[in-house]
């Protein structure tokens, strides 16, 4: 299979009509950390351990097949994609990637999404999670879309309107009981 995949440099506006995309993407804002003085690579706390769980198993039950799970090289964010991957249908696994790091440019992964044929689940951090959506959906990073909650899920969904994307959903651990 060829994919047709472009170079995009940062821009207002992106012009999605000749791009394949993916039908869906899921952002997820790795659990709550351990404070450094605990565990000096902050991985997750015990309860976080717990609602990301509670949160993988809710999520497996909508059986979706996913591309893989990408996650940054953060403990926080390896375990809350370990965890997940447990539970979701992934094609390709659970991969330690670049570019999702707190303070990354989103552009990197605009571009890997917009060339991808697959729906990719990114464990990550804020701000760059908050960016990442913003550029989907409103074409602008700055532009407050979603409020993400440590450990919860939001879906985007290809709008078909060849421009952007939509918030299909979103599921934090508290609204799981």
């Amino acid at each position: 299979m060829v994919v047709r995949c472009i170079v995009l440099r940062y821009s207002s506006h992106i012009d999605f009509a000749e791009l394949p995309l993916p039908m869906k993407v899921y952002l997820v804002q790795h659990g709550v950390n351990s404070p450094e003085d605990e565990d000096p690579q902050q991985g997750l706390t015990s309860q976080a351990a717990v609602d990301v769980e509670k949160m993988a198993r809710f999520i497996g039950q909508m059986n979706q097949q996913y591309e893989a799970v990408f996650h940054s090289d953060k403990k926080r964010a390896r375990q809350t994609a370990q965890i997940l991957g447990k539970h979701l249908k992934h094609a390709l696994g659970v991969h330690e990637t670049d570019c999702l790091g707190p303070m990354d440019d989103v552009d990197v992964w605009l571009n890997r999404i917009l060339c991808s044929d697959g729906d990719p689940v990114l464990v990550g951090h804020l701000p760059f999670l908050d960016k990442l959506a913003s550029r989907l959906v409103a074409t602008d990073e700055n532009m407050q879309i979603v409020s993400f909650q440590n450990g919860g899920m939001v879906c985007l969904e290809d709008n078909n309107d060849n421009e952007n994307f939509a918030v299909k959903w979103a599921i934090t651990p508290d609204m799981l009981t």
